[in-house]
């Protein structure tokens, strides 16, 4: 199953389509020069299909790509970054 991931035209969320469907979206705000991810949500028939991670990883290297820090306020984005550590070094020391 592919999870296609892509910036709302609005800049707020990235939204994970599965098939064309909505699987699930994360959702951040900039502040002070970093980007704070507040909220991620999974639909309940895409859960455990892998659908958040795609859509921390995504997020996660377009911050590295953009050369920002961010903050995960989210407890998923949290465990999922705990889990790799190779994308601790973008999370702003508090």
């Amino acid at each position: 199953m592919h999870v296609d991931v892509k910036l709302s035209p609005e800049g707020d969320l990235y939204e994970a389509l599965i098939d064309g469907r909505h699987a699930g979206q994360l959702e951040f705000v900039r502040r002070d020069g970093v980007i704070v991810y507040t909220h991620t949500e999974v639909e309940d028939e895409f859960g455990g299909k892998g659908v958040g991670g795609s859509l921390v990883r995504t997020a996660l290297d377009a911050a590295r790509a953009e050369g920002v820090q961010v903050v995960p306020r989210c407890p998923f984005v949290r465990q999922w970054i705990d889990r790799h550590p190779d994308y601790a070094d973008l999370v702003k020391d508090a």
